[in-house]
């Protein structure tokens, strides 16, 4: 059974989504998915020449898809990023911000920088996103989506061992944003939700080390890691006109990680 074949193979035709964070990991795998599902898909990351090459090799398969160089920290980047979506793109229909940094520092070696670094990228650069969806969201007759990714870190906290506590207060600061967003936005005809992942293999995570690794797939319930794959099929359905009634959400995609 291919990926992701519980969406049709035009489930998103007609769809424009946006993903920040998309050059590698769960970005890069939902630029896949949405692509895969007939969606026109602008990457974007700081990364500029992982991100080419990721567009590339999607372009390949037959996906639509454009590429922007974006820093979600640098607010002038980001209008830059908006306006070129404004002439790339007919409408903005869905964003995903899975741009996030951490680190793996214990409490006595974080200092201020790193706090307000990770808080740019992770908890500002999210909402100056959504916002930037949201005014042009508005606009167009259809509303729009917005998801972000969050994490089991931000309900559980994070203590170094995987994520540092800047990470896991940005993401409970993730939470708290979307259903403040939401409570605003009630009414309209724009969605947003947020995604929990769990303990996920990727890019992310590769500064843990493969014995780490494995003892936390051995304490899931599941008995793996998660998969990109397993976040971007969330992703799909979250973001698809099959889940309406969804908003304001918080959905933990996590092996039965609460079960630890």
């Amino acid at each position: 059974m291919s990926l992701y074949s519980t969406f049709a193979p035009d489930a998103f035709s007609g769809k424009t989504v946006m993903i920040t964070g998309a050059a590698s990991g769960m970005g890069l795998e939902a630029a896949r998915a949405f692509a895969a599902k007939q969606a026109e898909v602008l990457m974007c990351d700081i990364n500029a020449s992982t991100l080419d090459s990721a567009a590339k090799d999607i372009r390949s398969a037959g996906g639509t898809v454009h590429a922007l160089e974006m820093d979600v920290a640098d607010q002038s980047s980001v209008d830059a990023a908006f306006a070129s979506c404004d002439e790339l793109l007919d409408s903005l229909d869905v964003l995903i911000t899975c741009a996030a940094i951490g680190s793996t520092a214990r409490i006595p070696d974080q200092d201020r920088a790193l706090w307000r670094h990770v808080m740019e990228v992770n908890l500002l650069g999210t909402f100056f996103c959504a916002q930037a969806a949201i005014a042009r969201m508005k606009k167009q007759e259809s509303g729009g989506n917005i998801l972000c990714i969050a994490s089991d870190a931000g309900v559980n906290g994070g203590g170094g061992l995987v994520v540092d506590t800047a990470y896991a207060a940005s993401k409970a600061g993730t939470l708290s944003l979307v259903k403040s967003i939401a409570r605003e936005l009630s009414g309209g005809n724009i969605r947003i939700n947020a995604l929990n992942p769990g303990p996920t293999d990727s890019p992310f995570m590769a500064k843990i080390g493969d014995e780490l690794k494995g003892r936390i797939a051995g304490s899931l319930p599941v008995r793996r890691m998660g998969k990109p794959s397993d976040m971007a099929a969330a992703m799909l359905y979250i973001c698809s006109d099959d889940a309406p009634f969804l908003y304001g959400n918080a959905v933990d995609v996590n092996g039965g990680s609460i079960f630890r």
